[in-house]
């Protein structure tokens, strides 16, 4: 039965990106119910068993309050007619220019701050059912080697749409990012996330085959048996999709995606070498092969990256910035309501150029969240997503096997974590579902099994 609950979340994450990222009401909707429905089946059988959780919630206590902090403000801002003056003064222009009677709220948009919070409490279950299937060791290998397959089959999908179907977006004209790699997204910053996320799931799964203690000689004739009896076809696959998912990337165009990839990219090689001893350091044939596949994939897909390098930033982008720095100053402790952005952001927009533009994303998620949440919630909110991602730091460094997952967790917060900073990744369904689903699976590998 586990790998019923197990195969099902992996079919949920497989198949979030397809609708356009899950980023339409009809798409999100569905996920919603389907993690929900799967979340409740995987209650009642745990109740029915009466196992005791693989990871008890103490080990995840301190996000879990930080989350519920968060949740709770949100909840507090639909709350109608609030009290203590906490109401946004827009309700009371609004009820004194038409002579309503509207509840007045903290936030400006309940309908949105609402649907947002759905979207949390989606986010939240995935994590959850990923943290208690993954402990599993058989199974954590499963869903990691699971989540490389579905990122390597959207970016063989994003190869073939871009080149042999004519630069479509599921068959249909491209409305966005023309010229760019988007696989089923439409923004190809927003994919970028998706397809290093599968940069660095593929890397982890390649440095889990490295051995790590009584390794031979790097010239020995056992290394060398070893390497091509079962090096290559181990990692074969694992190299492969790194090469699809890679390529892909470049593709997008997105500098912060390729950028965040690199740095996060770095960190897990680092991360799971600093601690090997010198004689199983990768030899030095299995490091040439992957420094040639590198080189490959920039020589062949990285003009276009090049290019958009090369022209630099977008300047109305940045001008937002400051924009948005004023209309937090203004909502520095409530927030102006979950989702409200583009309804309080043409508030202060004092640009020409910017006020001939729609701006539904601040391209900040850091700046656009303090804004709707306040900078206590919005810090509360960081904080659980640092303090999970902390855990997997630790347990890469402490963990004497399966390193490679919590690792894998720390590369891919710090992938989101910078590209947050310049775009809206992270305001995508299909996105936060994969990293969820990694930060799951990581977490719950990264205690040992000694001290649950």
């Amino acid at each position: 039965m586990p790998r019923f609950f197990l195969w099902s979340l992996i079919a949920i994450v497989a198949v979030a990106p397809l609708p356009l990222g899950s980023n339409r009401p009809l798409a999100w909707s569905l996920l919603s119910l389907e993690v929900g429905v799967l979340l409740m089946l995987w209650s009642i059988h745990h109740l029915w068993t009466g196992q005791a959780l693989p990871v008890s919630v103490k080990r995840i206590r301190a996000p879990l309050v930080l989350f519920g902090l968060a949740c709770s403000w949100v909840l507090i801002q639909l709350i109608p007619n609030v009290p203590f003056g906490l109401a946004h003064p827009a309700w009371q222009e609004l009820n004194t220019f038409f002579g309503s009677d509207v509840p007045e709220r903290i936030t400006i948009d309940p309908d949105h701050t609402m649907m947002f919070l759905l979207r949390w409490f989606v986010y939240a279950g995935v994590f959850w059912l990923a943290l208690q299937l993954g402990r599993d060791r058989a199974a954590a290998k499963i869903a990691l080697g699971a989540f490389v397959s579905v990122a390597a089959a959207y970016a063989l999908y994003g190869l073939v749409a871009l080149f042999a179907l004519g630069d479509t977006l599921l068959l249909y004209d491209k409305w966005a990012s023309r010229g760019a790699a988007t696989s089923t997204f439409v923004n190809r910053n927003s994919y970028a996330t998706f397809a290093g996320l599968g940069v660095i799931a593929a890397t982890a799964l390649i440095m889990k085959s490295r051995p790590r203690h009584n390794v031979p000689g790097i010239f020995s004739r056992e290394r060398l048996y070893d390497l091509l009896s079962r090096g290559f076809t181990v990692s074969a696959f694992g190299y492969l999709s790194f090469f699809l998912a890679a390529t892909v990337l470049l593709l997008t165009g997105s500098r912060a995606g390729a950028l965040s990839t690199f740095a996060a990219f770095f960190v897990l090689v680092w991360g799971l070498s600093r601690g090997v001893r010198a004689k199983a350091r990768p030899n030095i044939v299995g490091f040439a092969i992957f420094l040639t596949v590198v080189v490959g994939i920039v020589s062949f897909s990285g003009g276009f990256l090049g290019d958009r390098l090369a022209r630099g930033g977008d300047v109305l982008r940045a001008e937002n910035f400051p924009q948005a720095l004023s209309a937090i100053e203004d909502h520095a402790f409530v927030g102006s309501g979950l989702g409200s952005f583009p309804q309080i952001f043409p508030l202060y927009r004092d640009s020409g150029a910017l006020r001939d533009r729609h701006i539904a994303k601040l391209h900040n998620t850091y700046l656009e969240s303090a804004l709707e949440l306040g900078l206590p919630a919005a810090i509360c909110l960081a904080l659980a997503i640092g303090l999970l991602t902390q855990q997997c730091w630790r347990g890469m460094s402490t963990r004497s096997r399966d390193g490679h997952l919590p690792a894998m967790g720390l590369a891919a917060s710090i992938l989101v974590g910078l590209h947050a900073f310049v775009d809206f990744s992270l305001q995508i369904p299909a996105v936060v579902v994969a990293y969820m689903f990694l930060m799951g699976i990581a977490v719950a590998q990264s205690f040992s099994s000694r001290r649950l």
